[in-house]
């Protein structure tokens, strides 16, 4: 295959994608994958940044396109980079890959593209794993639930309940992670994520996917309680009776009996509601907005 340099690539990636020949646009991924490689071992971060975000804008017009290849190729050359910059100790490349892997990841869900959303969210977490939460600000460990989140509710916007469920096992998996790192406000962060998840799930009447959010919820708010993070208990708690009601409203069959049973193992004491837990929840939320409008 020819190598193209940087400009021929873009280039060719944006006009191939809009003549929807795929084969171009692989070249011109693969190219611009290369020389992106090439200057993380070259130690020259700010061309690899601009490199990468150029993939993103082609990888991004081949998701609108409903190129699935394409975008799946992406989203597994921005994992080989993310490992690249993982050995490299590049934290701000590798933040930057789990960003675009996410919006990706999202324009897939929002086209209808399963596989590539699945993939996308299974290649978050893959880089995610690179490094410890303790090593990421609030911040990034914020953003990397939101657009998992976002994948997920396009996914169910699509009528994707696959695909949604990969989103909700992975958005869990943080859950489960940030509570077993004692991160109090990233999981409570994540617990709203899931709740708004499975409100939509039960929107959709997709009851799998609400007991998924169930389990989840669960799954970190006992970590939670391990670890003394009583404010995220009760974010547990107030989250599954807000679905247990979703899930009696819309008659499902499976998700009323898991989120009472899961409702049920939260009968904890000396965990109470208090005005500080109202003010720390409405200070995430807040949080939440800031990160995501940066996004």
């Amino acid at each position: 295959m020819i190598t193209l340099n940087e400009a021929e690539a873009v280039d060719i990636g944006l006009s191939s994608v809009e003549g929807k020949n795929e084969n171009e646009v692989f070249q011109a991924l693969d190219s611009l994958t290369g020389i992106a490689e090439g200057f993380l071992s070259e130690n020259e971060e700010a061309d690899a940044r601009r490199v990468i975000l150029s993939i993103s804008d082609i990888a991004q017009a081949a998701a609108q396109e409903k190129m699935e290849l394409v975008t799946i190729n992406s989203v597994l050359a921005f994992g080989k980079l993310a490992r690249i910059a993982a050995k490299k100790g590049y934290g701000s490349i590798l933040n930057r890959t789990i960003v675009e892997t996410g919006k990706l990841g999202r324009t897939a869900a929002s086209s209808s593209l399963e596989a590539g959303s699945k993939v996308a969210a299974t290649t978050m977490m893959e880089i995610w794993n690179h490094s410890s939460p303790e090593k990421k600000d609030q911040e990034e460990m914020v953003a990397f639930s939101l657009l998992l989140r976002d994948i997920g509710s396009a996914a169910a916007v699509q009528g994707m309940e696959e695909a949604l469920l990969n989103a909700i096992n992975c958005l869990g998996e943080v859950g489960k992670k940030v509570a077993s790192e004692s991160l109090e406000a990233e999981t409570i962060s994540t617990l709203l994520l899931l709740e708004e998840i499975g409100n939509l799930a039960a929107e959709k009447y997709f009851d799998e996917a609400l007991s998924s959010v169930a389990l989840s919820i669960e799954d970190a708010g006992k970590l939670s309680f391990k670890n003394k993070l009583h404010e995220a208990v009760l974010q547990s708690q107030w989250a599954l009776e807000t679905l247990k009601i979703q899930a009696e409203e819309k008659a499902l069959i499976n998700s009323p009996i898991v989120t009472e049973m899961a409702l049920d193992s939260f009968k904890f004491p000396g965990v109470r509601e208090t005005g500080e837990s109202i003010g720390k929840l409405q200070e995430i939320k807040e949080l939440q907005k800031k990160v995501y409008s940066s996004l």
